[in-house]
């Protein structure tokens, strides 16, 4: 097995694909609320990959933790303030379904959809 890190454009691209495939569980009653959770959680690091592949091609280096990629988008982006706030919510969407067990809704996962769009149209 291939130990190389995958690029960051890769890594959107698999979570996507993920994202996808979680949304067919929602409705199966024994896997759907876990499904919802983690479609929540796979959306907003698919928009950490995009932020720091974004990054990367601004020649900045890698963020490690989560506070220095947001003081990052804050400092590259000061205009992109829509897209921001849509990253921060999908993030507060991830820690609410891994911490504090909350199960979006349909529509929960319809605007994390949209935050992630805003993400990738507006941070380039």
């Amino acid at each position: 097995m291939n130990n190389t890190p995958l690029p960051h454009s890769d890594q959107v691209t698999i979570n996507d694909q993920l994202a996808q495939h979680l949304e067919t569980l929602h409705s199966d009653p024994n896997l759907g609320k876990a499904s919802r959770q983690w479609h929540t959680t796979v959306l907003f690091y698919a928009a950490v990959h995009w932020v720091e592949e974004q990054l990367r091609q601004k020649k900045y280096p890698p963020s490690f933790d989560h506070q220095t990629r947001k003081k990052r988008l804050r400092q590259v982006w000061p205009n992109k303030k829509t897209a921001i706030r849509a990253y921060l919510q999908l993030e507060h969407f991830s820690r609410q379904a891994r911490y504090d067990g909350w199960i979006p809704t349909d529509q929960d996962l319809q605007d994390a959809k949209n935050y992630l769009k805003h993400v990738k149209t507006d941070i380039v």
